[in-house]
């Protein structure tokens, strides 16, 4: 796994991709004459993947605490990485171990309503933070909570399960990823993905943004796994 200390902004090959920019928005979000979003509104009674971020690498306790509430109304989701670790018992035969641990230590999701998640919010979790979307005001000029749309859920949730150790994991603090075709992965482990195509170390990769969040890339993806999408 790459993450953002190890993967820097000339590794991409942009020899097939344009120079433009993408910026996530709300469906019902408008520019106003500052460069700035407004009019953002949640709807109340959809579920949406609100992130939220846990402190101090307490993002497994945070999870579990959600899971005790018994509370059918939220689905938490704690994404995790394996890591492959060789057992030093035996030097001339180690034993390969695979060791299961929170995606960075601190993201994790839930998806519920609005009302729900201010509800989760108000049960004070120790470490819980919700992340706020930094481009749009609600209608009282405040910063709403984000969300993630399903789509690109699904295929973040597709990369992070594929339990591949070639995947590429970009922290938040991220501009948007440089534009490129849109495609859609129709076979192998990452069948599904729904991203942009880029070319890091020579490879072909699909990259999905979550906006605020971080950026996230499958593994290799041969050309004949690739579908291109209609903009």
């Amino acid at each position: 796994m790459e993450t953002v200390d190890e993967l820097s902004d000339s590794q991409y090959d942009n020899t097939s991709v344009s120079a433009a920019q993408s910026v996530t928005a709300h469906p019902q979000a408008e520019t106003s004459g500052k460069g700035k979003s407004v009019g953002y509104a949640l709807s109340e009674g959809v579920r949406y993947w609100f992130p939220i971020r846990a402190t101090h690498h307490r993002a497994q306790k945070v999870y579990e605490r959600m899971v005790e509430l018994h509370n059918d109304r939220l689905t938490p989701y704690l994404p995790t990485l394996c890591r492959l670790e060789y057992s030093n018992e035996d030097v001339d035969h180690p034993t390969q171990q695979v060791r299961e641990e929170p995606l960075d230590g601190g993201l994790l999701f839930v998806q519920c309503t609005l009302a729900d998640f201010r509800e989760l919010l108000q049960c004070q979790i120790p470490g819980l933070t919700p992340y706020y979307n930094h481009f749009a005001t609600n209608e009282f000029g405040r910063n709403e909570y984000l969300v993630v749309p399903d789509r690109q859920m699904e295929s973040f949730r597709i990369i992070v399960e594929s339990r591949n150790q070639e995947i590429i994991v970009r922290q938040t603090d991220l501009p948007p990823i440089i534009e490129g075709d849109r495609v859609m992965v129709t076979d192998g482990p990452f069948a599904g993905v729904e991203g942009i195509v880029m070319k890091h170390k020579h490879q072909k990769r699909v990259f999905v943004q979550l906006q605020g969040v971080g950026i996230f890339a499958t593994a290799y993806v041969p050309e004949a796994f690739l579908r291109l999408m209609k903009r």
